[in-house]
């Protein structure tokens, strides 16, 4: 049944993530966690459904004409992601990206139906070769490469009939593959005769595909989670990017932007994030210049606040494993050193931690070690029936941390951007169970 949004929720109790969703935070970084499960630090998993549906065959969700309302807003300053929570039919949770594009709907249908392009924009996909075409479907496989790995797969794409006023609908199944199975949806929405807007769905389980990767994804939800939201973002704006410049749409030169609190009405928000935690981008042109978050968190004000003034409890939400300790309290806020003890190339540094005001916002600067150009805002909001919601923005650069990193990274802003993103997530879904599991 599709769920409206309630503009005032009527007072209930308190609303708590479901329980499949409580794993503990994955590691912040896609080559960290690859280390990190490799070395068995890995050893918690969400828990299942009794008859989980394959990722292949579940249902991906689209937005709603009310829920892409409520986010149209925000498409002006860039992409918005919705990442779900699990459910009675899949334990794995599914990643929708929403961008507007400057291209014609019909272009940019043109541009993703045809994969054996796709080698020319898409960031180290090194070729596509199409086996058939009967009707609708065309099949095709694909090879890509990212530092030190190789990945080869097999996708069957069905592009549907497309329509004036509705739109276009490709979907795309991975049936086999270094990235295991799943399925992506392009929904394309015109909106004027010169722009449209993109919803990109998806859901990858990785846990039947090559070795390396079972292994990845054996450390539960979050790293499957990372891995989707950061391939999702790349084929996101690279479709974007595309479309755009075959239609002669030229983006303007960006200019620098403070790190700002975003301007919310939180309350409008609570239907849509009792599915999932939305991330917003800043982003022109490949230029991020921040990431804001929402949340709720199925605890009081109180209960989380306790959690995100503690340096421990922060630190130790950058990754499972990580640790930290206090070096000093002074009038500037509590000095704190973070370790994410992963071997061969363990990182970890120094922050500083503040609230701005007794009751204000939380503020936690990076000052030397990895991450040390690191800025995160943390703050919280009380619905109406007294829930708290976590209401998050930051800038930070995934290249401080190690060269494996940057080998990863380089040369592929999206990518980047898809990490920057997974990170947000991370710590808002840590910074909640760590709320969820204390005491009154």
């Amino acid at each position: 049944m599709e769920m409206g949004i309630e503009a005032n929720p009527p007072a209930r109790r308190p609303w708590r993530v479901p329980r499949t969703c409580h794993a503990v935070l994955g590691p912040s970084l896609t080559v960290l966690l690859t280390l990190a499960s490799l070395t068995g630090v890995w050893a918690v998993r969400a828990q299942a459904p009794a008859n989980p549906v394959g990722a292949d065959a579940a249902r991906l969700r689209a937005l709603l004409p009310s829920e892409r309302a409520l986010l149209m807003p925000h498409l002006d300053d860039g992409p918005v992601m919705l990442t779900e929570f699990s459910n009675e039919q899949t334990e794995l949770p599914a990643v929708t990206l929403m961008a507007r594009v400057h291209a014609p709907a019909d272009l940019v249908a043109d541009v993703v139906s045809h994969p054996e392009r796709y080698g020319a924009f898409m960031p180290a996909l090194d070729e596509v070769e199409v086996h058939a075409r009967q009707g609708l479907q065309v099949a095709y496989s694909w090879h890509w490469t990212v530092a030190i790995f190789t990945l080869r797969g097999d996708n069957v794409m069905t592009v549907y009939p497309g329509h004036p006023t509705r739109g276009h609908l490709i979907e795309v199944t991975s049936t086999n593959g270094d990235l295991g199975v799943g399925r992506f949806l392009f929904r394309i929405y015109p909106e004027t005769p010169e722009s449209c807007v993109l919803v990109f769905a998806t859901r990858i389980d990785m846990r039947d595909a090559n070795y390396l990767s079972q292994q990845m994804a054996s450390g539960g939800n979050s790293v499957n989670r990372t891995i989707n939201i950061a391939l999702a973002m790349t084929m996101l704006l690279a479709t974007v990017d595309e479309s755009q410049r075959l239609h002669g749409y030229i983006t303007p030169e960006p200019v620098e932007r403070p790190l700002v609190r975003p301007s919310f009405d939180v309350d409008r928000y609570a239907n849509l994030l009792a599915r999932g935690d939305l991330v917003f981008l800043h982003l022109e042109g490949d230029r991020l210049h921040g990431v804001s978050s929402l949340a709720r968190s199925g605890t009081s004000v109180a209960r989380m606040r306790g959690i995100m003034v503690s340096p421990e409890e922060f630190g130790e939400s950058l990754m499972e494993g990580s640790r930290s300790h206090t070096i000093e309290v002074t009038e500037q806020g509590t000095r704190f050193g973070w370790v994410i003890p992963v071997p061969l190339v363990s990182v970890g540094g120094e922050m500083m931690l503040r609230e701005t005001e007794p009751g204000g916002a939380i503020e936690v600067d990076g000052l030397r070690g990895s991450l040390e150009s690191a800025r995160f805002r943390f703050d919280t909001h009380a619905f109406p029936w007294r829930e708290a919601a976590i209401v998050g923005w930051s800038q930070f650069d995934p290249g401080e941390t190690t060269r494996l990193v940057r080998r990863v990274i380089e040369g592929n802003a999206y990518f980047s951007h898809g990490l920057v993103a997974a990170v947000q997530v991370m710590i808002i879904r840590s910074l909640r169970t760590r709320s969820q599991r204390m005491g009154p």
